[in-house]
């Protein structure tokens, strides 16, 4: 199966759809597993997966198979099963054997497309697939994420990046960041140490402010800190205590605080919200205490995918001596 060097395509598909392929009697297995592995949430108030499971029969393999992100899984060992037919189709004996006698899982990369991820699923029980579940979360996980973050890298840093904005933020204000195609200044403010970037349909904003020494000693301070943060700097947002975590974290090499939430206007009439990220930490060389905000208004439509690409525009961000 995992073989052949023939010039591929680009995967097809969203990056954050996952094409799940299975007959209709493993589909409820499989969902319990793929839903025990990929539990991230972000919640905007509405809960909103990381991943979205599209379920498709057996028989949609050919046309599928393109896809980004693709799983292929059988469990029910009955002749019968289509997605046990098309596992034995798939997989050599040797491979069929081991998955279902041992390791249930196979992750390939590139297999039929190029910026593909292609997993198979092969169990001889429930039991046996689901008890590997635990032991391989971080793994799959992290296959998954690192495709997502190369397909999005593609157009989000590409040459068309606004090179022009990151130079003259660098050179004003001791700081980088790469910033999108797309992407514009919204508020540049040097007396209080503020910058806004972002961008419309829909409403992506990120912020840095920064303040000379360190700010981040407990955590009571921080949490005053961040939760009076937007209003004196976007001046009509506040943060909700609706799902509100603040949690510590690593941002690059810094020891960081991480906090995570539910914005809203403070205008009711002009009522507007989503979620938000913020980081906070201390850099010792420049004596600097670092906000970096992320946000995002889009109502109706899918918002963690875009929290996602703003959580890999803010990890560019770097602080020159």
């Amino acid at each position: 199966m995992f073989s052949g060097c023939e010039i591929k395509r680009d995967a097809l598909g969203a990056d954050n759809e996952i094409r799940v392929i299975c007959s209709e009697i493993d589909k409820p297995i499989i969902r319990k597993y793929l839903s025990a592995i990929f539990t991230d949430t972000v919640y905007t108030p509405q809960p909103e997966p990381y991943y979205h499971l599209k379920f498709s029969d057996p028989d949609a393999y050919n046309s599928l198979k393109a896809q980004s992100q693709v799983v292929v899984a059988a469990v029910n060992r009955d002749p019968g099963n289509p997605g046990y037919q098309l596992m034995k189709r798939l997989l050599t004996k040797s491979q069929f054997e081991e998955t279902e006698n041992n390791d249930p899982i196979l992750i390939a990369r590139d297999l039929n497309a190029k910026n593909q991820l292609f997993m198979i699923v092969n169990g001889q029980s429930e039991e046996h697939v689901m008890r590997t579940a635990q032991s391989k979360r971080n793994r799959i996980r992290k296959h998954f994420f690192d495709l997502f973050k190369e397909r999005q890298k593609r157009f989000l840093f590409s040459e068309t990046r606004n090179k022009k904005l990151e130079e003259s933020i660098l050179e004003t204000h001791g700081w980088r960041i790469k910033i999108p195609w797309g992407w514009e200044m919204i508020r540049n403010s040097p007396d209080s140490n503020f910058v806004w970037i972002g961008r419309e349909m829909p409403f992506q904003w990120v912020s840095v402010n920064w303040h000379e020494g360190n700010l981040v000693d407990d955590e009571l301070s921080v949490g005053n800190f961040i939760w009076s943060w937007p209003s004196t700097y976007y001046g009509f947002v506040q943060f909700n205590h609706y799902k509100f975590k603040l949690n510590n974290v690593k941002f690059r090499n810094h020891n960081a605080w991480l906090a995570e939430g539910i914005w809203e206007t403070i205008d009711l009439k002009e009522s507007k919200g989503g979620p938000f990220s913020s980081y906070l930490f201390y850099d010792e060389k420049n004596d600097r205490t670092y906000h970096l905000n992320f946000l995002v208004h889009s109502p109706g439509n899918d918002k963690s995918i875009y929290m996602r690409q703003m959580e890999m525009i803010i990890k560019t961000f770097s602080a020159h001596q």
